[in-house]
Parts: C-alpha cells; sequence; structure tokens
C-alpha cells in the first residue's frame, strides 16, 4: 500500500561528492515545458534509455554525459539558473542508494516495477468515474461489507443540490491520497475510497472486468499519490480527487499552485472542475483564486443551452461568492469544448495554466 510517505521505495541514500559532475545547459523549450524557474532546487535520476545514459527532471529526458563514477538510479540535485538561452541545472548534491543484499530479490524488482508503473501511469481519469455513477455501485459489490464499510460508502455519496464546502473537505480527506499518512500519525478519520476498494476485492465476490475495474480505480489512486508527491518535491501543490454523488454523476476535481516564486509573492490557486451528465452535458469550470480573494472564471459548456443557464446565474453566483468574503473579478463563458491539453504538460508536479 502506498502513501504520501511510503512512496520513496529505495533503499536509503548515501551522500557523495560533487567530484566530475558539470553544469547542464537546458533549452528554453525544454526548460519552458519541465516547469523550471529560477533558483528552483529540483532532482534529476540516471536511467538507462536504449544503451544510452539519461537524466530524468521532472519526468523528462536529458542528454547525460556517460560517466563510469555514475550508475542508472543514482539522484542529483541541481540548483537552476536562468540563462538568456534557456537554463543552467548547477549540481548541488549527489546521492547513490547503498548496495543491498536484497536489492535484485523478486519483492524490490516487483515494487520497482509497480512504482515506476504507477509514475508513468496513463491518465485515464475516468475509471473511478465510471465506477461511482448512480446505480453503478452495485449490491453485489458491497453485500460481504461490514456495517462500518457499508456506512462509509453511503457517507461518501453526497448530495448535489446539498453540496457545501464541508461536503468538499470530507471527498478530500476521502480521496484516498492521505490515507496511509493517517494511519501513521493515528489520525482518525473515516474509511476513505482507497481502503474501501481493496474491501471490496477481499470480501466480494467480484470477478472478471469488475475486478479489474476496482483494482484500476486503487492504480488510479496511487498514481495520483505520487503526482501529489512529485508536486510537493518542487514546492508546489497538486491534488486531483473525485467526489460522488447519489442524484448526480461524479465531479473530477484538481487544485493546484504553484512554487513560490523569488519575490516570495504568494502564487494563485489555480482549481478545475469536470462534470458531465445527460442534462448538461460535459462543463469545465477553471477557477484562479488569487491571494487577495479575487476570482476569475471560465467555464467551457459543450452545450449552448448550459453555457445559457450559466450566464443567467452569474448574478446570483456572484452574491453567492461575496457571502464567503470572494470578489467575482472576471467570468468567462464559452459554448465550446475545453482546450486540448498536450501530454507533454500533463506530466507529474506540472501546472498548467490555460490562458483564454
Amino acid at each position: 500500500m502506498l502513501g504520501p510517505e511510503q512512496l520513496n521505495i529505495t533503499p536509503r541514500l548515501a551522500p557523495l561528492t560533487l567530484e566530475s559532475s558539470a553544469a547542464i545547459t537546458v533549452s528554453e523549450k525544454i526548460a519552458r515545458e519541465i516547469g523550471l524557474s529560477d533558483n528552483q532546487v529540483v532532482r534529476g535520476v540516471i536511467a538507462a534509455r536504449g544503451g544510452l545514459m539519461k537524466l530524468l527532471v521532472n519526468d523528462q529526458e536529458l542528454d547525460w554525459a556517460s560517466n563510469k563514477k555514475f550508475k542508472s538510479g543514482d539522484s542529483i540535485d541541481f540548483r537552476v539558473r536562468t540563462t538568456a538561452q534557456g537554463a543552467l541545472l548547477l549540481p548541488l548534491s549527489i546521492e547513490r542508494a547503498k548496495p543491498s543484499k536484497t536489492s535484485n530479490s523478486p519483492t524490490n524488482s516487483r515494487e520497482s516495477s509497480r512504482f515506476l508503473t504507477l509514475l508513468h501511469r496513463p491518465d485515464a481519469g475516468a475509471i473511478q468515474s465510471e465506477f461511482f455513477k448512480p446505480g453503478i455501485v452495485r449490491e453485489s459489490f458491497v453485500q460481504g461489507l461490514d456495517s462500518r464499510s457499508s456506512q462509509a460508502l453511503a457517507q461518501m455519496m453526497h448530495r448535489m443540490r446539498g453540496i457545501s464546502p464541508g461536503a468538499v473537505r470530507d471527498a478530500f480527506l476521502r480521496s484516498g491520497l492521505f490515507g496511509e499518512l493517517f494511519l501513521k500519525t493515528h489520525v482518525s478519520v473515516p474509511i476513505d475510497i482507497k481502503q474501501l476498494m481493496r474491501k471490496l476485492l477481499l470480501v466480494s465476490k467480484v470477478s472478471g472486468s469488475d475486478k479489474g475495474s476496482i483494482e484500476e480505480i486503487i492504480d488510479e489512486i496511487e498514481s495520483r499519490q505520487l503526482e501529489a508527491l512529485q508536486a510537493q518535491k518542487n514546492h508546489q501543490i497538486s491534488y486531483h480527487f473525485m467526489m460522488p454523488f447519489v442524484d448526480a454523476n461524479p465531479v473530477k476535481i484538481h487544485f493546484q499552485r504553484d512554487a513560490i516564486g523569488l519575490d516570495k509573492e504568494a502564487p494563485n490557486w489555480v482549481i478545475n472542475l469536470h462534470a458531465e451528465t445527460d442534462s448538461i452535458g460535459s462543463l469545465w469550470l477553471k477557477s484562479i483564486v488569487t491571494p487577495d480573494f479575487d476570482i476569475e472564471m471560465t467555464l467551457w459548456a459543450e452545450r449552448l443551452e448550459t453555457a445559457k443557464n450559466a450566464e443567467r446565474a452569474a448574478s446570483s453566483l456572484e452574491k453567492s461568492l461575496a457571502d464567503f468574503g470572494l470578489k467575482l473579478a472576471k467570468l468567462s463563458i464559452l459554448n465550446a469544448a475545453r482546450p486540448t491539453v498536450d501530454a507533454a504538460f500533463s506530466a507529474p508536479g506540472h501546472v498548467l495554466d490555460i490562458k483564454t
């Protein structure tokens, strides 16, 4: 079971000297794609790719001069210095995994393989949403659950008309992103989605595609945990989770915040919501929240009637936000599909800001 505090599955690392390590020049285009900023500290990992040694930084492969003193798996911390040509990565420290008698054991190999599979898992993003659609969570899935787990499942399913900040917070805590952390710190919280999925695998009579769906949900959550951890290492915040309802399709939520810059100015929060139902079609809402609590919103609605309904509700939205001390500085409502995001920008730890 993976968690935010357990995801580094490599052995304890021993520091090495910086001898023979050299600065790396990164083009402006690549630096922009992988989100490098001046004075940022990033970690690179040496990996073998097609017989060549590469340096992986923020999931991007960079050329690495072969050096017998380094091997695949070694990691190097760099400080970023921006230049007119792009960015310069200046090595700070080098760490190498200590040899372990069990490093080639089948158990460690399976752990490493699973770690890499989750780290580079394609962003399907729809498995939980399909499973938690009203009527999909069938009784056959939960008939063997104990009363506590059955009650936890019922409590996870919110009502759209009763949505509140507390309900969103509850969905966030039950998302499975923090389960292991809560267990380690002895924080008493209700059963989360990942724990519930594991219970379903153990006690329910599921097989075939149903069993595969449950396993996929667990993988999806653990992949999101890795993404959150990588963002944290870059001094950023990035959390994906899903909020299920009994009277509507689930809503996918992603909130993120960039790293604090050299000017120490607090960065904006970016919150993305995606909902899709038979009545409203596909709808994306992006909100940018400034440190001054001003909000800029962009809504993409594929159906014209949904866009018109949103325009009619704009004044009500502005009043509701004001009740929470927030100011709606800008609202853009577009009768269009949300712009497609290139996969190169969706790697763990990346932050994408779509300008309209």
